[in-house]
Order: structure tokens, then sequence, then C-alpha cells
């Protein structure tokens, strides 16, 4: 084989991988998508996860960062993903679920009592279960992150259950989060995440949900002022790739990714749960205003969602174990 075959096949290598390899190197860089402003700390664990990576494999793997959906909103990089054009991302539970139905079991509304109980959920076997059905779907679990609990953001005041009835409400592009609202009363919109600021801003929802965090880093208290602490979710993100290219990978290599993964992750949910409690003080100061309607309305209105979308066995169980957790 001469050179010039060489460089051919060098490149339709990288092409088929979807990895930028830099010929004439060992070093391999990734793409890497995520979809908050720097100020978030989705960023800061971004960061933390490309220097464990870097240093694990003495620079050999790299990932290159592109915050603030540069390469697209949730679903486009999860598309992304599987098309070769994106090699890591954060999406969300809500996002992935398209592909891996059992992760609408963590999209069940109220499903974690509390912090603790969900770190705890985080980190043991529910999560090996996950990366079991994500693998059969060619997406490869590296960690678990979280957006934290997520309440209710409107333009007008939400002091109750009964003031949520017939709001046109964004949500997540998944049908667990659009049945929630509509339970809720509410009249559930899908839209992408990168367009709910201008959404509300025009008027064209009157509210959505959201964590303290980037309900703060994102200013949707800007455009939507009254903050309903509801806590209907604990929001769970994956940092996920392609299967098949991690497969593809040396085992160093794979080693390397799942612990700066993993690690990342659990350090995320430190970070995002401090987060969470400085920003409510930040926006109080901002003028926002803060109402703790009562939960049980919405618990109660919430219970018809589990049947309606959880039919397998392995979602049943799945349930059962985070309960029992």
């Amino acid at each position: 084989m001469n050179r010039r075959e060489v460089m051919i096949g060098a490149s339709a290598l990288a092409m088929s991988t979807g990895l930028s390899v830099r010929l004439g190197h060992t070093a391999t860089e990734f793409r890497y998508a995520h979809f908050s402003p720097t100020s978030d700390p989705n960023h800061v664990t971004s960061e933390s996860f490309a220097e464990k990576l870097n240093n694990a494999t003495g620079g050999e793997y790299t990932a290159k960062i592109f915050p603030g959906a540069q390469l697209g909103g949730e679903i486009d990089v999860v598309e992304g993903i599987l098309l070769g054009t994106v090699d890591i991302s954060i999406p969300s539970a809500a996002s992935i679920a398209n592909w891996v139905p059992e992760m609408n079991v963590l999209n069940m509304p109220f499903i974690f009592r509390d912090w603790d109980h969900y770190t705890a959920v985080s980190q043991g076997e529910v999560f090996d279960r996950i990366v079991e059905y994500a693998a059969a779907k060619n997406i490869r679990v590296l960690g678990m992150l979280t957006s934290g609990a997520r309440h209710i953001m409107t333009r007008e005041p939400l002091d109750s259950f009964a003031d949520l009835q017939g709001r046109k409400i964004r949500t997540v592009q998944n049908p667990v989060h659009v049945a929630t609202f509509n339970a809720f009363g509410a009249n559930a919109t899908a839209i992408a995440y990168p367009e709910l600021y201008s959404s509300l801003q025009t008027g064209l929802v009157e509210g959505g949900d959201a964590a303290n965090t980037n309900y703060f880093t994102e200013k949707f208290y800007e455009v939507a002022p009254h903050w309903a602490q509801v806590s209907w979710l604990f929001y769970s993100n994956f940092m996920i790739m392609r299967e098949d290219k991690y497969q593809a990978l040396p085992a160093e290599a794979q080693s390397a990714l799942n612990t700066a993964g993993r690690e990342t992750g659990a350090e995320h949910f430190t970070r995002y749960r401090a987060s969470d409690g400085e920003m409510l003080d930040k926006l109080i100061a901002e003028g926002v205003t803060v109402k703790y309607p009562d939960r049980a309305p919405f618990q109660e209105a919430a219970k018809r969602v589990y049947g309606e979308f959880l039919k397998s066995d392995a979602e049943k169980e799945l349930l059962e174990l985070i309960i029992n957790s």
C-alpha cells in the first residue's frame, strides 16, 4: 500500500467514526456539545470531564466543548450522535427517551422523594440498568447528571393548582412531560429549549418549568417573574456517546471515558444541589415572586401518567427499583 492509499484510508476511518483524528498523531478530539451558558454548572462539569479525560489518557483523547446549543438543541444532538456529527453530549433523559423508552421512568412526576434519594439512585443499580437499556439502542451512557428539581415559571401569578388550569405551558419535547402538564390542567406545548426565552417573551406560551439554577442563569425570570416551587420532577441528564464508536475504542480509552463520566456525574450532583439553593436566594434578590403552592393536587393529578406510559416489564421493574431504593 502506497502513502496516498494510507492517507485515504485514514481519512475514511476518521469520517466513519465521526471523530476528529489528526493524521500523523495519536490524539483524538471528541466534539462535546451542551446547551447551557458558560455560567451554568453544566459547563463547569463539561470542563471537568474534558480535563479528566485528557489527564487520564496523557492527551491522546481530548474533548472540545461547544456550549450554548451551538450544535443544536437536545433532540438535535442525540440525532447528531447517532449520525456521527456530534461525539459526546449531556441531553436529558426526557430527550433520550425518544430512543430509549426505559428512560421515561425517570421522567415520571414525583418519583423521587428528595435530593438524598435521587442521588443514591443515580449511583446504584438503576444507573447500571440504564446503561444496558441504552446500549441496546446504540447509545453509550458514560455518566448521570442532573438539572435539579423542576418548578413552574409563569408570566402571571401562580398561587395554586387551580391557577394553572388552561394556561399554555412549554414542556420538554417528550410525551411524558406533555402528558404530565396536561394532567395538571395546563395546555402543554412542546418547544425546544433554545426557543423558550423568546416564546415566553412574545407570549407564545404563558409559562414553563425549570430548576432554580437555569431559571436564573438563562434569565427566564425577566420574562416569567412568577416562580412556583413545586418540585414535580428531579430532572436527569446523561453523558452519552454512540455505542458502536465506544466499542471501537481501545480498552484504555473506554475505561478513561467511563471513569471521567462517572466521577464528573457524581461531582455534578453535588454542584447542582448547592447551586439550586444559592440561586433561589439570588432570584429573590432579583425581585422574583416565589410561591409554595400545595403540592397534593399536583401529585394526585399526576397519578394517571404512570399507567399511561409504563407498559413494559423493564419499565415497571425499573420503577419498582427506584421506589424501593
